[in-house]
Order: C-alpha cells, then sequence, then structure tokens
C-alpha cells in the first residue's frame, strides 16, 4: 500500500495535487479528510469534489481540533490522506441518529464486517452517543477485530462536530470503514501518561455516562473547587487538561467530560458507575517521552507503510511543542496522518478501551518489509525546548505535592483512627459514669417507692399485734391482713424487678408500645414527682409502636422528667408542671417532654448536649446526663433528640424510627 497526504487549500491545488501524483480512482483507494471547517456548506464542496473524481473510491472524514501530517501538527487547516491498497477490501457505512449506541456496533458488524476484516475505523460526532457502547457491539461480534478512531471536534467549542462520508453528512452518528484482508498486518498502540494527582473521589450518583454526584457533592462543583471558578466555567474544554481518571485493572484511563447538563451535573465519553473511585489528573511528560521511545522501538521492528494518528486535542493543546515529539519520531519509519479529536476509539485482541488523552497508533502493511535501520534520538530536540522543561517542572511539583498529600491524609487517616479508639474507650467510661451517678437517683426513688408499702406493713402488723393482745380478734380479721401484707410484698418485689430490669442493657431492639415505656418512667419517678407537688400531664391518646432499645429510650426520658423536676424545683415556681406528648410523623415517633420552668438560657442551649457541661452545681453533677442521653438516642438507638424553648419553658423532643 501507498499513502499519499496533502494540505488543502482550494480545488484548483488539490487538482493539481491529484495530477502530479497521479492518483486514480478505483474501488480500493481510501480517502480520510481531516478538516477545521466548522461550515456545512464548505465541507459538502469538498466532499462533491473528491465524489466525483474519485466515484468508485471510499471517502471519509470529520471534523477537528488540528490536523497531523507527516512531522507537522497544523491547526485551521484540512488535510487530506490518499491510501491505495493493492489486496484489501473496503467497506464505509454512515449513521445517523446515534442515540441507539447499544445497538450500533451490531449495525456497523451487520454492514460492513466480513470474516477477514482485520480493521474498522470509526470518527463519530462527540454528542448524542455513548463510543464505549459501540466498541463493545463491535467486539462482542467479532473478538480479533481492531478498532480505531476518534470522535469528530469543534476546535475547541463544543457545540457542534461533523462526520461524512462520500454520500452524506451529520451532526448527530458516525462513519465507520472496514478494511479487509487475508494479506493485511494490522495492530495499534497507544501512548496515554496522564497520572493521578490529589485524593479519591468516589462517584455516589450516575446514570450511563452522565455523573451526578461525586462524594456526595454535585461534581461540577467539585470542578470549581479544585480548578476555580473560571476553568469551571469553561466546562468542557478545560477538562481536557485536568480529566478524571477511573483505574481499570493496573492502567488508568481518563474519563473526558463531553458536555456541561447546566444542573451541576457533566456528561462523559463513557459510563459511568456508583461507586467508581477517580482522580483528577495531570500529564507526565517523561513518561510520554519513554513510551513514545518504547512505541518507536516496537513500530520500527514491524512491517509498516502507512501510520494513521487518532489523539487527543488536549495533547495538543496542553503539551504543544513536546507532544510533537512522539509524532515527528514515526516519520522515520513511514507516512503519518491523523486528527485531533475528544477521544479515541482503541481495541484489539487485549484491550477494549475508550480512551482521552491519548495518542493513538493505526500501523497497517500489505508487506512483509520490516524497517529495522530507522532510529529517532528523542533527547536532542527536548534538551532545548523550554515547553517541555516548563511542563517537566509542573509534573514534578504536582507529583511531589500529590504524594505529600497522601503521606499527610495517610497519617492523619491513623491519628483519626487512634483519636476515634481513644474517645470510643472515653465514652465507656462516660457511659460507666453516668450509670453510676444515676444509680445514685434510683436508690432514692426506691427508697421513695417503698416507705409507703412498707409503713403499710408496719401499721398492719402493728394492729395484729394488739389484736392479738387484746384477744380482739378474728380469724377474717387476720386472713385479710395477712392478704394485704402479701399484696405489699409483691408491690415491693415488683419495684426491685423494675428497677433491675432498667439497669440492664437490652441486647437488641424490640417491638414496644411507645406508652408502656412512658408509664414505666412515670411508675419510677412518680413518688419524687408527688414528693415535690409536680403536676405531669400525660397526652397518651395515638397508640404507637416502634423497634427500638426499651431500657435505653426509658433511661432518657427518666433523665429528661429528673431535669424537669430540678429545674421547677430549683426556680421555685408556684405551680409546676410537665407536659409529655407522644404522636406519629412522616414514619417516625416523636417523644416531647416539656415543662413550664421558663426555659433555657439562649446563650447556653448550644451548649448543652456537650459533655461536662451542666447549669447544677459541679457537685451535685457530672453533667453527663443530657450528653449520654443524646449519645444513647443518636448513637444506639438511631434516632434525634433536640431541644427549643417555647413560651413557658424547654421542651426536649426524641425522634425514633418506627
Amino acid at each position: 500500500m501507498i499513502t499519499l497526504n496533502t494540505r488543502y487549500r482550494n480545488i484548483e491545488k488539490l487538482k493539481e495535487y491529484i495530477k502530479a501524483h497521479n492518483i486514480g480512482d478505483n474501488k480500493r483507494l481510501l480517502i480520510q479528510v481531516f478538516t477545521s471547517f466548522r461550515d456545512k456548506n464548505e465541507i459538502k464542496k469538498l466532499i462533491k469534489f473528491l465524489n466525483d473524481t474519485f466515484h468508485s473510491s471510499t471517502i471519509i472524514g470529520a471534523t477537528t481540533d488540528g490536523e497531523i501530517i507527516d512531522s507537522k501538527v497544523l491547526t485551521h487547516n484540512t488535510v487530506i490522506s490518499f491510501s491505495q491498497f493493492e489486496t484489501t477490501n473496503i467497506d464505509s457505512v454512515l449513521i445517523k441518529n446515534s442515540n441507539y449506541a447499544r445497538k450500533i456496533g451490531k449495525t456497523i458488524y451487520d454492514k460492513i464486517v466480513k470474516p477477514d476484516t482485520k480493521v474498522v475505523v470509526i470518527f463519530s460526532t462527540f454528542y448524542g452517543l455513548n463510543p464505549e457502547l459501540i466498541i463493545k457491539g463491535l467486539k462482542a461480534e467479532k473478538k480479533d477485530l481492531i478498532v480505531a478512531g476518534s470522535l469528530a471536534s469543534d476546535n475547541g467549542e463544543f457545540k457542534n462536530s461533523f462526520v461524512f462520508s462520500d454520500e452524506e453528512i451529520t451532526n448527530d452518528g458516525l462513519v465507520a470503514v472496514s478494511l479487509s484482508s487475508e494479506t493485511l498486518s494490522a495492530y495499534n498502540r497507544y501512548n496515554h501518561a496522564w497520572e493521578p494527582i490529589g485524593r479519591e473521589f468516589v462517584v455516589t450518583n450516575a446514570q450511563d455516562n452522565i455523573v451526578h454526584e461525586v462524594d456526595n457533592i454535585d461534581i461540577k462543583s467539585l470542578y470549581e473547587r479544585y480548578l476555580g471558578s473560571e476553568l469551571s466555567s469553561k466546562l468542557p474544554l478545560s477538562a481536557l487538561q485536568f480529566p478524571f481518571l477511573l483505574k481499570r485493572g493496573s492502567n488508568f484511563l481518563s474519563k473526558i467530560v463531553i458536555d456541561d447538563m447546566k444542573d451541576g451535573a457533566l456528561a462523559f465519553n463513557a459510563n459511568m458507575k456508583k461507586g467508581n473511585v477517580l482522580q483528577i489528573a495531570f500529564a507526565n511528560i517523561d513518561t510520554i517521552i519513554k513510551n513514545a521511545k518504547t512505541i518507536f522501538e516496537e513500530i520500527a521492528s514491524k512491517p509498516v507503510e502507512s501510520i494513521f494518528i487518532y489523539g487527543s486535542s488536549a495533547r495538543r493543546r496542553f503539551l504543544q511543542q513536546s507532544s510533537y515529539y512522539e509524532i515527528e519520531a514515526l516519520t522515520e519509519i513511514a507516512c503519518v496522518s491523523g486528527f485531533y479529536g475528544y477521544g479515541e476509539y482503541f481495541a484489539n485482541e487485549k484491550e477494549i478501551n475508550f480512551l482521552g488523552q491519548s495518542l493513538t497508533l493505526l500501523v497497517l502493511s500489505e508487506s512483509n518489509r520490516v524497517h529495522n535501520e530507522k532510529s529517532y534520538s528523542f533527547e536532542e530536540p527536548i534538551m532545548t525546548d523550554l515547553n517541555y522543561q516548563t511542563i517537566k517542572a509542573l509534573t514534578n511539583i504536582a507529583q511531589i505535592s500529590s504524594k505529600e498529600l497522601q503521606s499527610l491524609n495517610h497519617k492523619l487517616e491513623i491519628r483519626v483512627k487512634e483519636e476515634v479508639e481513644a474517645n470510643r474507650k472515653k465514652d465507656s467510661i462516660l457511659i460507666h459514669n453516668s450509670k453510676l451517678a444515676q444509680m445514685g437517683e434510683m436508690m432514692g426513688l426506691i427508697a421513695h417507692q417503698w416507705r409507703q408499702p412498707l409503713s403499710a406493713i408496719s401499721a398492719t402488723s402493728s394492729g395484729m399485734q394488739i389484736k392479738l393482745e387484746l384477744g380482739n380478734w378474728t380469724h377474717d380479721y387476720f386472713n385479710n391482713s395477712l392478704a394485704k401484707i402479701e399484696e405489699y410484698v409483691i408491690h415491693l418485689s415488683r419495684t426491685i424487678d423494675d428497677f433491675t430490669n432498667f439497669f440492664k442493657p437490652t441486647k437488641r431492639k424490640e417491638k414496644v408500645n411507645v406508652n408502656s415505656l412512658i408509664d414505666r418512667a412515670l411508675f419510677i419517678m412518680s413518688p419524687s414527682l408527688t414528693k415535690k407537688s409536680v403536676i405531669v400531664k400525660y397526652d397518651n391518646s395515638t397508640d404507637i409502636k416502634l423497634k427500638t432499645y426499651s431500657n435505653e429510650v426509658i433511661q432518657v426520658v427518666l433523665n429528661l422528667l429528673k431535669n424537669a423536676e430540678n429545674i421547677l424545683f430549683k426556680r421555685e415556681v408556684v405551680k409546676p408542671q410537665i407536659f409529655i406528648k407522644t404522636f406519629q410523623k412522616d414514619n417516625k415517633c416523636y417523644i416531647e417532654v416539656s415543662d413550664n420552668g421558663g426555659g433555657i438560657s439562649e446563650d447556653i442551649i448550644d451548649k448543652i448536649f456537650e459533655p461536662y457541661f451542666s447549669t447544677k452545681d459541679s457537685e451535685h453533677s457530672t453533667g453527663l446526663g443530657l450528653y449520654m442521653s443524646k449519645f444513647i438516642i443518636e448513637d444506639s438507638c438511631q434516632g434525634i433528640l433536640k431541644v427549643k424553648n417555647t413560651p413557658i419553658g424547654a421542651k426536649f423532643i426524641i425522634i425514633l424510627p418506627l
């Protein structure tokens, strides 16, 4: 095969070139057009001339963000590549309305792939399709197929790109060409070398190729945080230099933003899944040059007649002169042409990828001749290149900063883990201390609960003794008196059981009626509340069942009741009252405990749940009650405990899941 490349200026100049190089029309001639034209009519004009001149040949083309011809990289130009095959058959197809990407791979296969097809080259528009699905659809039909090509571009505007054949042009679709021959030698390679910097992010909301959130914040806000508002406002163009990387196996693949969805979401050139781990990337210029050397040596050892390059516009725009070295070296081996686009099709027997930030090579030959004598010195041009030195310095800064950040994060994670463990031990001690303090208060309540039945037992036994001494007794009297004593003893025993069960931690959640929890708390507190003339108004009109740790909830309600009792007594409220209300709302159980004690000072209301904070005298309080109450409700019971002031006092609100 022979490939000839020319820069298009006008129709007349093109006629002269065709005549001078004796390029004739035949069915084994492939014409590729790489153009910066954004005027559809200009493209149609060029296609018409080529179609009239080469009506038996195959014509495909795409709009670009830079054109490659031999060792030169152009912009705002048109390059035409004429490849004359000897034994290879060429078939092409143009598919419009590409929003059914899952079926396109199969469609391409059915229309242009033959048993001896070695290569399919695809040029597609960047909007409205999913290139990754197209490649997978093709490879599902033919495992050994090589796929190459690129997304068409529009000089970095991300508005409207075109692909075309000898028959039609479209801004929503693709054109594909197949190369079929038993004698055709074909292989492809790519050079990526964008490497991760900074921390990792996890995709938390994505649908196909549209990512809404990473780390539970919208992805556009993330770009703005790390790249600044100016670069963020220029998405998707600015994302070409700083893409996201997705780790796949031992490799990193760039995921390129191709559209700003205007709602905080961004569309990418390939699918994303919830749970994917991403990192922002930066070019490693040394790795690019190292890979370029390896690829050059590999290609120079194989049969080569033509090299086609489909590269990322990010390389041309960001690496500039440094990106030309990997192209310049290849011209020492064979004729080179191609263009820069918004993503690269790449598949062979080992890999199936849609790439970004890469330079992909398609190497073709119908001959067995090997150019072993070819060589290229990469060191000579780059040593004096200021652009190369600048990018290298920026790369080093990015890499070292990233390593230092990762090291710092690792140390911080260890420190946080140690602190969390220490806090857990401290919380365990706090819980124990709180339990001990509350046990002291409970002993006082037990004494209150026992006084009445003990007094009754004492009075009954004294009466029986007097009756015996006076001889004025009957069997009925003695039986009734003994029955009363037994009733009082049962009451004492039940009191012990209630308090014992209260101090046993609930091992697992149980289904309980919320009113029974409040009743048990009130039973324990009633003697103390009665002694201090505190009236309890309890609205238990709603019957609510929930699954929770019963004793823990009772412990919190007791603490709230005790606090309310203390403040009412301390402030000498004339008619002290506590109000309890239970109700259900939004599939949650609400328990409200309030009083008429005047409320909590606004200066301290935000601090009352902090450990060791107390409004009581230090000798009468550990300051752990409300802190531990919040800990129990929110950490153990997965609920919420909050407080607010009402016109007459404080209201504590417990919210528990049903």
